[in-house]
């Protein structure tokens, strides 16, 4: 035992070396968003209900927001989302499989000015977005 001592403290010098040239502690590097649980949007045509879009979006916070407090306002996000949906659908008119992405984003940033500083979001991503059943595309509406 007394042989092996002296071998793993130059092992453990070793391994220590390089932590400490480089500082002495690592750096954690933090992603300054929110990501929200997936929220199911509902799509209508016409005032009836005619599919579900689940969406994954990432909420993408500027440099001055505070992280730790915005992200337990998570929940918010998801329920501002679904009420402004339930007022005017969302979806692409004539494709009720997708959402209209610059319609989300814009109505997103319009619902959080209501429990948060808007300028605190600096981009919203939507990462995902999968209809509930696909249904066939119809022509959009005549203007």
């Amino acid at each position: 035992m007394q042989k092996i001592a002296p071998v793993l403290a130059l092992i453990a010098a070793l391994i220590a070396t390089p932590a400490m040239a480089a500082g002495g502690a690592a750096t954690i590097k933090i992603d300054p968003s929110i990501p929200l649980e997936p929220v199911a949007v509902p799509i209508t045509e016409n005032g009836k209900l005619v599919n579900y879009v689940f969406m994954s979006i990432k909420i993408i916070l500027s440099p001055k927001a505070d992280l730790y407090k915005l992200v337990s306002q998570e929940p918010y996000y998801r329920d501002a989302l679904v009420r402004a949906a339930h007022r005017r659908s969302l979806g692409v008119p004539g494709d009720s499989n997708r959402v209209d992405e610059k319609l989300v984003k814009a109505v997103l940033k319009r619902e959080a000015a209501s429990f948060m500083d808007a300028r605190m979001i600096a981009d919203i991503e939507i990462v995902r977005q999968d209809p509930k059943k696909r249904v066939a595309r119809t022509a959009p509406p005549k203007p």
